[in-house]
């Protein structure tokens, strides 16, 4: 059993870059990557755990889980430092990380392409986490608690209806490998859970990248608005500050965020050479956010499917993945834009997209 220890997270001053995505996706985040020089954390043949988000996500709805060219991108640089990059994810309430899940997801390619291993993190030994203040433990994979092993937090940009926004901290919920978080949301403790699988699994590198941002009601129901832009830090809390200011997120009404930070300002150095996100996407974006009243509507709604029995969920509820799918579409991926099968930064220059219908 590991007890956590009081540690300062805000101790040392963390580091943010942001980058457009040029023609060359993986290209664009590989370089971003690089200008932060992490290759004591990610290199001298150390390997290296790619977080992504797989299990909040829905099939045929690509801003609502991880972009597989980001994370091309963030295995060619993990490489490029000299480290031995593996993609993960652990069992969710109703998915398991099975080569059918991965070819839904369309990273089943990528993996093969590139010569990487997928590791579903339920399958690995595991250890019994005790947060400070708590009586009970999170059950974590032990190679990710482990000091020679990076991890690398990408996740899908995406705002989440019980918790706010979903950006490197919220993705870090997805390593525990218990696959009955449900658990979590009886017991009124999402928040300190998110907070606490965070400070446990530190990322060394998070990275906030998506050719799209799921508007609306992530996880699964995802308003898509075209992004394009790469954030990256090698603190998770300075890279969701910063996620949140596009995200359209009041960071201070983010539990997770503040439980983190002690209630304090997350300050950061931003790198020279470092992009501004343009108004017009903020704007965008913002008009899909849910703010913190709507938070605790939806958590107080949706809190009774969390004593559908344990086995049922992961059963029964995959097999009506479809019905989500065609909801979204029907509901709210007409409100946003298309996906771009060939990625360009369309909305640059002097064509104004329109806001997304309310």
């Amino acid at each position: 059993m590991l007890r956590e220890k009081r540690r300062d997270l805000l101790g040392a001053r963390p580091r943010v870059y942001a980058c457009e995505m040029d023609e060359s996706v993986p290209g664009s985040v590989a370089g971003a990557i690089a200008r932060l020089q992490l290759d004591e954390r990610l290199g001298g043949g150390r390997p290296v755990a790619v977080k992504v988000n797989l299990g909040g996500g829905i099939a045929g709805v690509p801003s609502s889980f991880s972009d597989p060219l980001v994370v091309e991108g963030v295995i060619d640089a993990v490489r490029a430092a000299g480290g031995r990059p593996f993609v993960c994810e652990a069992n969710m309430r109703t998915l398991t990380m099975d080569q059918g899940l991965l070819a839904r997801r369309a990273l089943y390619p990528l993996l093969v392409r590139k010569g990487v291993d997928f590791v579903n993190l339920s399958e690995l030994p595991s250890a019994a986490f005790v947060p400070l203040g708590w009586r009970g433990a999170l059950s974590l994979p032990r190679a990710l608690l482990h000091p020679g092993v990076g991890v690398v937090s990408v996740p899908a940009l995406k705002h989440h209806w019980e918790c706010g926004v979903t950006l490197a901290a919220k993705n870090m919920y997805g390593a525990i490998a218990e696959r009955q978080k449900s658990l979590f949301h009886r017991g009124g403790a999402i928040d300190e859970t998110v907070a606490a699988a965070a400070r446990a699994i530190a990322p060394d590198l998070s990275v906030l990248a998506h050719r799209q941002v799921g508007g609306r009601l992530g996880p699964h129901f995802c308003v898509p608005i075209d992004f394009g832009y790469c954030v990256v830090s090698d603190s998770f809390l300075a890279a969701d500050r910063a996620g949140c200011d596009f995200m359209g997120v009041d960071w201070r009404m983010v539990k997770h965020l503040q439980i983190n930070c002690g209630g304090r300002e997350i300050t950061f150095e931003k790198l020279n050479g470092s992009v501004e996100i343009d108004d017009l996407t903020r704007e965008r974006i913002a008009r899909t956010a849910i703010g913190p009243r709507e938070v605790r509507f939806w958590r107080a709604l949706l809190y009774p499917q969390y004593f559908v029995g344990h086995r049922a969920q992961y059963r029964y509820i995959p097999r009506f993945e479809a019905l989500g799918t065609w909801a979204n579409w029907l509901a709210f991926h007409t409100r946003g834009d298309a996906w771009p099968s060939v990625w360009r930064p369309r909305w640059r220059g002097n064509v104004r997209p329109p806001l997304p219908a309310d």
